[in-house]
């Protein structure tokens, strides 16, 4: 059998249903960081492999870990428990807070048996009855924490003293008070001390991982935007608090975390954010996108070497591709440098190579330049439909953009050759933004790169995409523009 036909795939393109994943992983000095707790947000663009890596800490650490999804979550419930007396940016972090301590508290009753003292032990079944008084159970689901209207047996009462703090009975504090917010304020103050005496009998640590946060995005919704900077503060509030025995972790998409703007946000961009900004280049790198691409094929086509070179060059033939161009370089070309992009090229170029094979046995057993020229045209719409979730969560007229780059037809323009597409389009679609904002709009999410010029000691003449580097400001001045290269067959643009 042909060594092709051997592999199903090199991975599903998204780490939830990828059931190789524990076995692809790429493990990267940034998972010691996350362990070691010396950073604990994780900042990525769509398909830079932030749920893999929270996967792979659930799959670790299950033992310790409450895995918290954020899907159907409901974001509205914090608002009933802003506090009136902080900031608006700040007005959440009680209710996240006072989230993260009822969790630790479930996780605390099921890790009971590795708190070392029989008095320790007994705490936490106060804390256990506490909870199901109030709750109605001690499995019940986080989404469930600030609704409770959703548990009857919130009307019951239990208040008892844990380690000399009294707990008291959350639906009278709730009913009672006029400030919600407060309340938060007074519960977690006692829990914190709570938490504090239990964790010096604790043997093992306790992990919230959050996840799915950016599924309720809307960069017009300024109160989706002040509760997750209110889930920000709090953990930044944590990051310090007890000795490391509790780690919280946030997985975030980088445009959501860009547009948040609030005091606090370069202490923790300093102190907690490692970014998974891939390198394409380098094997030996921190993030090396090699590395990570050669782990799969090793252990598709059961090789012992880890050698980026020789893997590759087991499946793919070894002659350049266009101009001079190593294949590995074309395909980079047409990402947005991320392990999902990667991988959905190679699955496209595999199953055309294995069609080919069935087709004419003997024909060449590696993936080849018309094997991949062929698939061009599904990948170009494989990476239009990744970016459709962003851009729709940021601009309702994104298809109206594209159409005016598909009405320009080019792969290089100039301003005037889109302000006279734009002019077109704009007549049967009366635009919500001038031709500079959706220019600007386009390159936010890497669609289009601006020319900027060389000299200077700085280095030659390129053209500048966001995705390359994050921090890069639009220059609205600049008048020479190219799309995306993994644009191209979607929008049916030439070269010239």
């Amino acid at each position: 059998m042909n060594l092709l036909e051997h592999i199903k795939d090199f991975g599903a393109i998204d780490a939830e249903n990828d059931n190789r994943l524990i076995e692809y992983f790429f493990r990267t000095p940034i998972l010691d960081q996350l362990y070691g707790y010396e950073k604990s947000i994780v900042i990525g663009r769509k398909g830079t492999g932030k749920t893999a890596i929270y996967k792979y800490i659930e799959n670790e650490k299950t033992r310790y870990v409450s895995a918290l999804l954020f899907k159907d979550y409901p974001w509205q419930v914090h608002d009933k428990y802003k506090n009136t007396i902080v900031s608006e940016r700040e007005s959440f972090v009680h209710s996240w807070e006072f989230f993260f301590y009822i969790e630790i508290f479930k996780k605390m009753v099921a890790l009971i048996g590795e708190f070392r003292s029989a008095q320790t032990q007994k705490q936490i079944r106060k804390i256990e009855k506490w909870i199901k008084r109030n709750w109605g159970s001690i499995s019940f689901d986080h989404k469930e924490t600030l609704s409770p209207q959703k548990r009857r047996r919130w009307v019951f009462s239990f208040a008892p003293s844990v380690m000399g703090n009294s707990l008291g009975s959350v639906s009278t504090a709730f009913q009672q008070s006029d400030n919600l917010g407060n309340t938060l304020a007074e519960f977690n103050s006692k829990f914190e001390k709570i938490v504090e005496n239990l964790l010096n009998d604790f043997n093992g640590e306790i992990i919230l991982l959050f996840d799915e946060l950016d599924l309720a995005y809307s960069s017009t919704d300024a109160n989706y935007k002040n509760r997750l900077i209110g889930l920000l503060l709090a953990t930044y509030a944590f990051f310090s608090k007890f000795n490391k025995k509790v780690k919280i972790y946030l997985f975030l998409r980088s445009d959501i975390f860009n547009s948040l703007e609030f005091q606090d946000k370069n202490k923790i961009k300093d102190n907690m954010v490692v970014f998974l900004d891939w390198d394409p280049k380098s094997t030996t790198s921190k993030l090396s996108l090699k590395q990570l691409i050669s782990n799969r094929i090793k252990a598709n086509i059961n090789a012992k070497s880890d050698n980026f070179e020789r893997n590759w060059n087991e499946i793919f033939e070894p002659n350049n591709i266009g101009r001079n161009q190593t294949k590995w370089n074309f395909i980079i070309e047409r990402t947005f440098v991320r392990p999902r992009d990667v991988i959905k090229f190679l699955n496209l170029a595999l199953e055309q190579a294995q069609n080919r094979l069935r087709a004419d046995v003997d024909s060449i057993d590696k993936i080849t330049n018309t094997d991949i020229h062929v698939i061009r045209k599904k990948y170009s719409q494989y990476l239009i439909e990744e970016l459709k979730d962003e851009l729709t969560g940021s601009y309702d007229e994104y298809d109206y953009y594209l159409e005016i780059l598909r009405d320009i037809h080019k792969i290089s323009f100039s301003f005037n050759d889109f302000l006279e597409s734009y002019k077109t389009v704009n007549e049967r679609r009366s635009l919500d933004a001038n031709p500079t904002e959706v220019l600007e709009r386009l390159f936010e999410f890497s669609i289009i790169g601006f020319y900027k010029p060389g000299g200077g000691g700085f280095g030659g003449s390129e053209y500048a995409f966001r995705y390359t580097a994050e921090s890069q400001p639009f220059n609205p001045k600049a008048r020479k523009f190219k799309v995306h290269p993994g644009f191209k067959e979607y929008l049916e643009l030439v070269e010239r």
